[in-house]
């Protein structure tokens, strides 16, 4: 990234006229932050590491290969997708998004490949296919589908609402949506018909809320199939280009991004925030907005008082699980090496709950695998990295298998750890030679992150990448909303809204609604202008 985008955070900045300071450099902070300063407010941002961007940066190794760390494709980005307005809104159109292909996802169990194709008809169709006697389930799920993103989007506006129109209109909402958010995947889809196959095909893509039928909420899942249903789509350049597009529109507005800038206290006082302290150096301000998850903000930045006020229970939802990951970088170009554009879903089984009831990181390992190529995606690639190819290969990847290295000096955490490591590398290049025979002898260079990499990086406590469990009891928790109970104190991210890139954006616009009030129809102006040229 640009280093013009952003400033080091020193002790010696008068922070005095900034209107609203923003915990976070994920999406959903830079969001809020260019929505307020096209409105005319004074933002700060404040990101503990060294680049902003939260899970849409990138990293490089040898200046000859790059990888995304957390998005790998988006959906809902064709010229009528819902998002891309509002991606177009917060980056200028500086984003050029590539599109996947009529095949995005492909599924593979056991021996048997299932693709997913982008269009709600050719997904059917494709469906139907494989299943030619499960026409009228097909049918009903994609039905179901829509019937229930439709109940969702009203869901998540709620979250706008002040306390009385909550209470009245709202409760309304959210009982509407509660038929179906408080119901698993698996007993949904288990009342639309009894094929285990046809169950397991449509929910191969849980990896991408990361929980199995049997426990996540079909909310959920709902949300994430319609997002992808119109296929997927990756920006060129790679996914820091969303980062470093948003950060030049909130530097043109105004705003300001201060990296090295680890925010260690959110400070209130009668219910009122007084300012934010950087390590020890306070900052006084009348409004703070924390990106940095629920769990993080109530259990480590503000008092317990003021989590008490703001009756935050979590209780009955666990932080989301941990992914282990094998990059890849390869000395051959994608287009030599004849790897795809779209996704590979590997399972031994259709059993996904079985396979991640695993004890043991290596078993999980040998019977699951999400596969992409961010290097075919991209058109752009070859231009700054030729004759060269990325794969990342990812497996779920239990906190508590790694806690006992928790305390160990990052890059220096032992033999043992790097065994396990090295052992989970070697099953994923057996699986990756095994589909893809023609990479062998073109690896130019491997490594692994683990979720203590994700800590380490991302400051999720857990190694978490999807924030709270996205089960039917987090859908009833009243707390995740914009505003708090502690006046000038409001939340963004994923878990405010829904897992993922878009759904961390969309919580950016949510809080921006509920700063702006009535002066936000300006910007939704703006989104419909854009999204009319689109069009033409």
């Amino acid at each position: 990234m640009n280093k013009q985008l952003y400033k080091q955070y020193s002790s010696s900045i008068d922070f005095s006229e900034f209107d609203h300071l923003i915990v976070g450099s994920g999406i959903g902070g830079l969001t809020v932050a260019v929505w307020l300063a096209k409105a005319g407010k004074k933002v700060a941002v404040f990101e503990r590491h060294f680049k902003p961007g939260g899970f849409t940066h990138c990293f490089e190794r040898k200046g000859r290969f790059k990888w995304d760390v957390g998005v790998h494709y988006v959906g809902n980005l064709g010229k009528q997708g819902s998002v891309r307005g509002l991606f177009d809104f917060i980056t200028n159109s500086k984003v050029e998004w590539e599109d996947m292909g009529e095949v995005y996802d492909v599924i593979k169990i056991a021996n048997d490949t299932y693709e997913l194709k982008a269009g709600k008809e050719n997904f059917r169709k494709q469906l139907v296919a494989y299943f030619p006697d499960e026409e009228k389930a097909i049918y009903n799920y994609l039905n179901l589908i829509q019937k229930v993103n439709k109940l969702g989007g009203a869901f998540f506006l709620e979250k706008t609402f002040k306390p009385i129109l909550s209470k009245t209109l709202g409760a309304l909402l959210r009982k509407r949506y509660a038929k179906y958010s408080q119901k698993t995947t698996y007993d949904t889809l288990s009342e639309l018909t009894s094929n285990k196959r046809l169950i397991a095909v449509l929910c191969g893509q849980f990896g991408n809320y990361g929980l199995t039928p049997k426990f996540s909420s079909f909310a959920a899942h709902a949300m994430i199939v319609g997002h992808f249903m119109q296929g997927g789509y990756y920006p060129k350049g790679g996914v820091d280009s969303i980062s470093n597009a948003t950060i030049e529109t909130l530097n043109y507005y105004g705003g300001e991004v201060f990296v090295n800038a680890n925010v260690t206290e959110i400070v209130s006082n009668k219910n009122r925030v007084k300012g934010i302290k950087v390590g020890e150096d306070f900052i006084a301000c009348k409004s703070v907005i924390s990106n940095v998850g629920i769990n993080n903000t109530f259990n480590s930045l503000v008092s317990v008082k003021a989590k008490q006020k703001c009756k935050i229970n979590l209780e009955n939802v666990e932080p989301s699980i941990g992914h282990m990951c094998l990059y890849v970088g390869l000395n051959k170009s994608d287009k030599y090496l004849a790897l795809p554009k779209h996704n590979l879903w590997c399972y031994d089984s259709d059993d996904y709950d079985a396979i991640f009831e695993e004890s043991n990181l290596m078993d999980v390992a040998k019977k699951s695998a999400y596969i992409s190529f961010p290097s075919a995606k991209d058109s752009q690639w070859n231009q700054e990295y030729p004759d060269k190819a990325t794969i990342q290969v990812i497996s779920m990847g239990r906190y508590s298998w790694f806690k006992k290295y928790e305390k160990l000096p990052v890059m220096k955490r032992g033999e043992e750890y790097m065994k396990l490591k090295k052992q989970f590398e070697k099953i994923m290049l057996d699986r990756l030679f095994k589909l893809f025979p023609q990479i062998k002898g073109h690896i130019a260079i491997t490594e692994v992150s683990s979720p203590l990499s994700t800590k380490h990086f991302s400051n999720c406590q857990h190694g978490e990448i999807y924030g709270l469990e996205h089960t039917p009891e987090r859908f009833a928790l009243p707390f995740l909303r914009s505003e708090t109970k502690i006046k000038g104190l409001r939340l963004v991210g994923q878990d405010i809204m829904l897992v993922g890139l878009a759904g961390a954006m969309l919580s950016g616009m949510l809080c921006a609604t509920t700063i702006l009030k009535f002066r936000v129809w300006k910007m939704f102006k703006e989104i419909a202008q854009i999204k009319s040229k689109l069009n033409n």
